[in-house]
């Protein structure tokens, strides 16, 4: 019983608070302030941390340029703005990085996109490739015209955009 409440102790340890990883990207920073692309598994590999906020860290800090639209910045109070939002979303890291491929940065509208089964129809075009809305990728398309619009509206979107290239197929 003790073996397994000390196992159970090690789990819990393991994984980390957005405190503790706030403390620890101050601390994995560049010359400039910024915080390293990669900076989850130097973390990972240093602490011993595992879990959705590493894995979903990881995502966001994947490289610079990512970093650069998807959490606004490279620096770590930049980074720990958008991570609890990312972490706490309902969506998996699979999910996730569909939705960062195509560069979109808010969670928000990407739920109700996610509950009608309409992800990867929207992000990607039949062909595979990435699927751009008005000369942005599909991602940062739908971030940026409806991170505050309602379900409603983000649906018909999607929809008018997917019939639009099933018209043009």
């Amino acid at each position: 019983m003790q073996l397994e409440r000390d196992a159970a102790s090690e789990t819990e340890a393991s994984e980390p608070t957005l405190e503790e990883l706030s403390d620890a990207l101050a601390h994995h920073v560049a010359a400039n302030g910024a915080v390293r692309a990669g900076v989850a598994a130097e973390l990972a590999a240093e602490r011993g941390w595992h879990g959705r906020l590493i894995d979903v860290l990881a995502v966001l800090t994947d490289d610079t340029a990512r970093m650069g639209y998807l959490v606004g910045g490279r620096k770590p109070d930049e980074v720990m703005t958008w991570l609890p939002l990312w972490a706490d979303s309902p969506f998996s890291l699979a999910q996730i990085r569909t939705i960062v491929a195509s560069a979109g940065w808010d969670p928000e509208p990407f739920g109700v996109v996610v509950r009608d089964g309409l992800l990867d129809r929207l992000v990607y075009r039949p062909d595979g490739t990435l699927r751009r809305v008005r000369g942005e990728l599909a991602g940062a398309w739908l971030s940026d015209q409806f991170a505050l619009a309602d379900d409603e509206e983000v649906l018909q979107e999607v929809h008018r955009v997917l019939a639009e290239d099933a018209v043009s197929a």
